[in-house]
């Protein structure tokens, strides 16, 4: 047979063996695999053969012998192209070359040989960045932090140094890891910058591939996550310094396993570590999250947050230093203090005074800042206007943390939670409150479909806020709070997806009133709870009269003057007064009700003898519109009678009062607390009318009654047993009074804390009786203890501190130091006048001292001369 025939009939047969192999693999089960493999590998033998005999049959007759086979083509070695090559004869023999993959595929009479060469690539020029550096802004801010960045990296020659900047959106984070890497670069302080987009975890192992094609002069592979490890492994062995700044990881999931090394073994460039003294490698990681799974492993936190005042108006002077007319520095600061010195917000303010700078100065920008009909993102420059290459506004910063907070543990509390917020005081709402029964209802309300959301799962939504820097936490226990910038609470309020509505505002409303203790007045929560509900009353007062009267409005008006701003507590009454006639009608129980504590807090001011005319015109419209038996009439009696007794008129008070206390045992029963506080008004006017005994026995059995109705420790008991300690005092004990109030004081301490004002006004009381009975210079010595915290914890113009002030002048003229009294007294008369005004008993009582002091001293000159 010939050459040709033979080659025609291995064919032949390698066909027919491929069938046979094909057949037996579908049919022939488990053993039809061996005769599968079998056939296949004598087709492939077949093949062999045939393609052996016809490579070496000579030429047919009639044509030209063939050339000789082709030599191997060599690898040029260099330049390598840029993009691969194919060379050579592809029928007999094929080169492809490319930058790093030579596949060389020569002619061969046997086998089919394949090469795989892999070109070294060059040394790169270092050093080397990969990514793109963030731009500097125009007028960027030197900040503390930002040598804090440096100097960290001192004393850290053989480790890696890894630093989180951690804060809320548009503190600057970005732009101090792109200056601190410059830095590094422009001091030759680096080798390698790798600055990594950290949004997603594609662009981490895109940007991780990147750097090892730049600096690896070895095969790197195609695929980017064996790329990303194999650069990962060699910062893990290499001498060469470097920096990794993965910006705006705000999803710690993402960089699972791709986390560069946090320690590097030392190698020959640390035998000297003066001449290499820095750390060989650097990590910085920006993001809005504080979980402790971006700190481990020698990673530290540092706490971004907005510029200092100085470092604000530093800013705001140089950005806008350019204006027609400079601001002066009142304006900087004021501008500063109202953007809440984040540096995102004064960028984008001074950008859009800049741009309006023939129209617009720093007071018109505050002006309309501060209208709360202009939407903020007309206050800041629109997208395409933003400075410093800034891909976000102002509000779409927070509404994007806010959703992203929305997707962590508890899934979907974030939200409504950071609704309540926006509209609550800035500087610290309760804890308590926003964990209380109403915001649980409310965040079931907002998912109705799922379990009923516990205390934990409000306190994690307050977590998941914090995690992203929308809110601080501070405190603990009663006093724990929770702070939001104000601007991230006016973004929260006018975007769309989280606008509150009437719901949030009431629910807001109803958990302060959840959380408001009695006589809290003048504390620290009083103060905060006050200035909550005075935050919800400027965003959302709307709302709380649309169920009539919400009684957040009278926890208020009533802590206001129970802390001591008396004006403050009548001026909040007329506008709560005039809001209720204007919608209900001069006769609705809000409008009354409303009445009633405008005239009491009137009173409390100084004017007893209007108290109580206006008092009985109060009665007179409660009976005609409620009945004579309502508890609102009762009541608006009860006061009338109390102020006639201040006004002068103890004994018509005292009849009063006794003819009306069968009425209120009646409606309201022996032991309501409005009945007992009827029966306290009558103790006390049965002492003012000489009657000290039979008040010291009312008031013990006031003691009893609170005490079986309200317990031991209430408050109400508390101040029974402190009234029963003065009148036993007035009635010739003062060593009776003062064992009382001794022993009284731990209790006091214990329930009601150092710094109430019933523990307080205690303390003045015990110095007051030890003064009666004998020992007035220890009396002094315990009022100038006492004063301080007073002031401390009332404030300098609280009635008890007066009070005290007034005490001590009293003391003074009685141990004989006369000028120091007066002295004391002169300096007291202008703050009476203006806190409880100029005819309040107290300040009438100061003006008859002052002139009696006055008297005796110029007697005494008199006398003297």
């Amino acid at each position: 047979m010939t050459a040709a025939q033979w080659t025609r009939a291995g064919l032949v047969a390698a066909a027919l063996l491929g069938a046979l192999a094909g057949l037996a693999l579908i049919f022939g089960g488990p053993s039809g695999r061996t005769v599968a493999w079998a056939a296949g590998c004598a087709a492939a033998v077949v093949l062999a053969a045939a393609a052996v005999v016809r490579a070496g049959r000579p030429p047919a007759e009639g044509t030209a012998p063939t050339a000789a086979p082709a030599p191997r083509v060599p690898v040029p070695a260099a330049p390598e192209p840029t993009t691969n090559t194919v060379r050579g004869d592809v029928a007999r023999g094929t080169v492809i070359q490319g930058r790093t993959l030579t596949v060389n595929q020569p002619t061969h009479h046997t086998v089919i040989d394949t090469q795989i060469v892999h070109a070294p690539a060059a040394e790169p020029e270092w050093p080397v960045v990969v990514g793109v550096l963030p731009n500097e802004a125009d007028h960027f801010q030197h900040r503390e932090l930002t040598d804090r960045l440096s100097h960290t990296a001192e004393d850290h020659s053989t480790v890696v140094l890894g630093q989180v900047l951690s804060g809320m959106g548009g503190v600057g984070k970005t732009q101090l890891a792109a200056h601190h890497a410059r830095s590094l670069l422009a001091k030759e302080a680096v080798d390698l910058v790798v600055w990594v987009p950290a949004g997603e975890r594609a662009t981490i192992v895109q940007a991780y591939a990147d750097a090892a094609r730049a600096v690896l002069t070895t095969h790197v592979e195609e695929d980017p996550d064996r790329a990303a490890l194999q650069f990962l492994t060699w910062i893990q062995t290499t001498d060469r310094r470097w920096l990794v700044v993965l910006d705006n990881l705000d999803v710690p999931e993402h960089v699972r396993g791709l986390w560069p090394p946090t320690a590097t073994p030392p190698t020959a460039r640390d035998a000297s570590a003066e001449a290499d003294p820095g750390p060989r490698g650097r990590l910085v990681v920006t993001t809005r999250r504080t979980d402790t799974a971006l700190a481990g492993r020698g990673r530290a936190f540092i706490d971004v947050g907005t510029y200092t005042p100085d470092e604000a108006h530093t800013y705001l002077a140089t950005a806008l230093a350019e204006l027609p007319a400079a601001p002066q520095e009142a304006e900087l600061a004021a501008l500063a203090e109202d953007l809440g010195h984040l540096p995102l917000a004064l960028s984008h303010a001074a950008a859009y005074i800049r741009d309006r700078r023939d129209s617009m100065t720093c007071a018109s920008y505050r002006a309309r800042l501060r209208d709360q009909r202009g939407a903020l993102e007309r206050m800041f420059p629109e997208r395409e206007s933003l400075p410093d290459d800034y891909a976000r506004t102002v509000a779409t910063t927070w509404s994007m943390s806010v959703e992203h907070a929305d997707t962590l543990t508890p899934r979907g509390l974030a939200l409504p939670m950071m609704r309540l917020l926006s509209l609550l005081d800035p500087t610290g709402v309760p804890v308590a409150a926003l964990t209380s029964p109403p915001v649980l209802e409310y965040l079931r309300r907002a998912h109705p479909d799922r379990a009923e959301p516990t205390g934990h799962d409000a306190d994690d939504a307050l977590s998941a806020l914090a995690r992203l820097h929308l809110v601080t936490r501070s405190g603990s226990g009663d006093g724990a709070a929770v702070g939001v910038h104000r601007l991230v609470q006016r973004a929260t309020r006018e975007q769309r997806a989280t606008r509150p509505d009437r719901d949030t505002a009431r629910t807001a409303a109803d958990a302060l009133v959840r959380v408001w203790p009695m006589r809290v007045h003048a504390s620290d929560l009083g103060h905060r709870l006050r200035a909550n509900t005075t935050a919800l009353l400027e965003h959302a007062g709307e709302w709380l009269w649309a169920e009539g009267l919400h009684p957040v409005l009278l926890q208020l008006g009533r802590s206001l003057g129970r802390s001591g701003g008396l004006s403050q507590a009548v001026e909040h009454w007329e506008s709560v007064t005039g809001a209720a006639t204007d919608r209900f009608g001069h006769d609705h129980p809000d409008s009354l009700t409303a009445r009633y504590e405008l005239v009491f807090w009137r009173g409390m001011s100084g004017d007893a003898a209007t108290c109580a005319k206006e008092f009985r015109a109060l009665a007179a419209d409660a009976e005609r519109s409620l009945g004579s038996d309502h508890p609102r009439t009762l009541a608006s009696l009860v006061q009338m009678a109390r102020w006639d007794g201040r006004a002068g008129d103890a004994q018509g008070a005292l009849e009063t009062l006794e003819s009306l206390l069968p009425d209120l045992v009646a409606v309201l029963g022996g032991e309501h607390p409005d009945t007992l506080t009827a029966r306290s008004h009558l103790a006390g006017l049965r002492g003012k009318t000489g009657h000290v005994r039979a008040a010291v026995e009312d008031w013990r059995g006031l003691v009893e009654d609170h005490r079986r109705v309200m317990g031991h420790d209430h408050p109400n008991t508390l101040v029974a047993r402190i009234q029963l300690a003065r009148w036993r005092g007035r009635s010739g004990d003062p060593h009776g009074a003062l064992e009382d109030l001794t022993s009284l004081l731990p209790t006091l301490l214990g329930v009601l804390g150092p710094k109430h004002p019933d523990t307080l006004t205690t303390r003045a009381q015990m110095a007051a009786w030890t003064a009666a009975a004998g020992d007035p210079a220890r009396a002094l010595r315990e009022l100038d203890e006492l004063m301080p915290d007073q002031q401390r914890h009332l404030g300098p113009d609280h009635p008890q501190v007066l009070n005290t002030r007034y005490h001590r002048a009293r003391l003074l003229a009685t141990v004989g130091d006369r000028s120091h009294a007066l002295a004391l007294l002169d300096a007291l008369l202008p703050d009476q006048r203006r806190v409880l005004g100029p005819d309040h008993p107290k300040t009438l009582e100061v003006e008859a001292d002052i002139a009696r002091l006055r008297a005796e001293a110029d007697a005494d000159a008199d006398h003297g001369e």
